[in-house]
């Protein structure tokens, strides 16, 4: 037992947890814990952003490149506010964020006396995007909060925590005990869901993998591809999951899409043409999967750490409830010594699909195609890419490669625009030594452009391709198919991108073709400083080359 202010038992139990960097913005509220932080700042490094939503997309991106929970700091009422959004996509992306922020003192919450930033209701406000949050009112209950957190963030499904905390429990002093961090157990699956699971795919002739962001989460990786190698199954990633197996390997099918390329998606009939299919660590998104008309086999495991998730688009012939690490590990014990009735060769089958699926994309977009070929040829293996919803990383999702874990980040889940900027600046802070690049489109780069401040203060040195058409031009082409051309919305005044990163001391050029676009690329991955790259794209990304 120590005494304490309530501050100094939110740091002291980040620092239990070995949490090293934590982003936020600072406020009258919480400036208790920034006294604390300012007392561990040789321990626990804390970077300061613009803006709220741009600093959970921060923590987020830290979780996604890490494998670690990302922690943000807001404050009370529209500092809260500010930050729901961000939440929300975490939440839908299962994502481990963790959301401290303040409340009004304890006699003033939810009383609407008109007490300084007081919220109607702050906890329900965060009740929608977030797995569990809770209202902390005494200083001695600080540290079991945040030890819950961590507990939840280690044991279920990841997703995003928000623990406030009134203002004046900040700064009164209390006996505090801060609990130790502990490791636990993952959760494996049930022996006879186990056993029935190992059956039906060990009598499976033709076996396909569907891989989810929750194979990632668990860093189940290297027992994925044991078992796929094991099975001589192939193996297709969700838009979450792209990386949870790598692209290049002889039985990776890459990403599934969420639908037809321009009018046919060679993978998704190559599913249906399969007998068995093992769903590893996904909730088989409705936009995906049923949502565009596509038939899974007629048997199929569903392997999941949420149990929420069985049934909800396909009901699975077998139901593993457990982590996906545990889950494969009991699989390929299972299997090892059976009889398997699938071939023990499929790289001939599995090569022919991948041509054909490259054949489509470079039939749907050639330039497009092109591209996303050129700027993976020049991003190390190791690289991290973040991107936005725009069609030029619409095109990356389906086009380029991936390889490693935690190397793919999007809003899969929401979709909302704006994440790429900040979350790759988390990422780069998470993981220093890799280089990190961004794939974002005019509009969604001005939601979050505020943070060059950000990647200029605290030295984070991505690289940045913005593909500028002065437009939200996925919306753009959509008045353009579906909508009789009938332009309304959808153009942008946009700043001189080059002068606004110049403004904050950050270096920047633009590049009007695909061998300049190569050059600039290649030379600031070189260099390892930040750099701004603008494309224009005034015909569109289609014509670009």
């Amino acid at each position: 037992m120590a005494q304490m202010t309530g501050g100094q038992a939110v740091v002291a139990a980040l620092r239990a947890h070995e949490v090293k960097d934590a982003f936020g913005l600072i406020s009258i509220h919480m400036m208790h814990v920034y006294d604390a932080l300012y007392e561990a700042r040789k321990s626990l490094r804390f970077i300061g952003c613009r803006h709220e939503s741009a600093g959970i997309y921060m923590a987020d991106g830290y979780a996604r490149a890490s494998g670690k929970p990302g922690v943000c700091f807001t404050s009370t009422g529209p500092g809260a506010a500010n930050s729901v959004g961000a939440m929300g996509e975490a939440y839908a992306c299962s994502s481990a964020v963790l959301n401290i922020t303040s409340n009004v003192e304890v006699e003033l919450i939810d009383k609407d006396r008109g007490a300084l930033h007081e919220p109607k209701d702050q906890l329900g406000m965060f009740h929608s995007v977030t797995a569990w949050n809770a209202l902390i009112k005494e200083v001695e209950s600080i540290p079991d909060h945040i030890h819950e957190a961590f507990r939840r963030f280690k044991t279920q499904r990841p997703r995003p925590i928000e623990l406030e905390i009134a203002t004046n429990i900040l700064s009164k002093l209390g006996e505090v005990e801060v609990p130790l961090s502990v490791e636990y157990p993952r959760p494996r699956g049930e022996a006879r869901a186990i056993e029935e699971a190992a059956k039906l795919l060990a009598s499976a002739r033709r076996p396909v993998i569907w891989a989810g962001g929750g194979v990632i989460s668990s860093g189940a990786t290297p027992e994925l591809v044991r078992l796929a190698e094991l099975l001589q199954a192939p193996v297709t990633t969700t838009y979450g999951g792209k990386g949870a197996f790598p692209d290049d390997h002889p039985l990776g099918l890459g990403c599934s899409l969420g639908g037809r390329v321009y009018g046919r998606n060679p993978i998704h009939t190559y599913i249906e043409e399969c007998d068995a299919i093992l769903v590893v660590g996904s909730r088989l998104p409705y936009r995906a999967t049923v949502g565009v008309g596509l038939k899974l086999p007629p048997k199929v495991v569903h392997v999941d750490i949420d149990p929420g998730v069985f049934g909800k688009n396909y009901p699975p012939t077998v139901a593993v409830q457990g982590d996906a690490k545990a889950v494969l590990v009991q699989l390929v014990e299972a299997l090892e010594g059976r009889a398997l009735s699938s071939p023990q060769a499929r790289e001939a089958e599995i090569a022919q699909l991948k041509g054909d699926f490259q054949k489509a994309l470079w039939e749907a977009g050639p330039n497009q195609q092109r591209v996303m070929e050129t700027l993976r040829g020049l991003i190390p293996r190791e690289g991290i890419i973040v991107s936005d919803p725009t069609v030029p990383a619409y095109w990356a999702t389906r086009g380029m490669p991936c390889y490693e874990p935690r190397t793919y980040l999007s809003p899969h889940g929401w979709g909302g625009i704006g994440f790429a900027f900040p979350a790759a600046l988390g990422a780069k802070v998470a993981r220093p030594d890799k280089p990190v690049v961004v794939i974002t489109g005019d509009g969604g780069f001005q939601l979050n452009m505020q943070e060059l401040g950000t990647a200029a203060q605290h030295g984070m040195n991505i690289v940045v391709l913005l593909f500028n058409d002065s437009s939200w031009g996925v919306l753009r082409d959509r008045q353009r198919d579906y909508h009789e051309g009938h332009y309304y919305a959808t153009e942008l005044v946009n700043p001189d991108f080059l002068r606004l990163a110049g403004a904050y001391g950050l270096s920047a050029s633009r590049a009007s073709t695909l061998g300049e676009l190569a050059r600039e690329l290649e030379g600031a991955l070189r260099r390892g400083a930040f750099h701004l790259i603008e494309v224009p794209l005034p015909n569109g990304f289609a014509e670009f080359k």
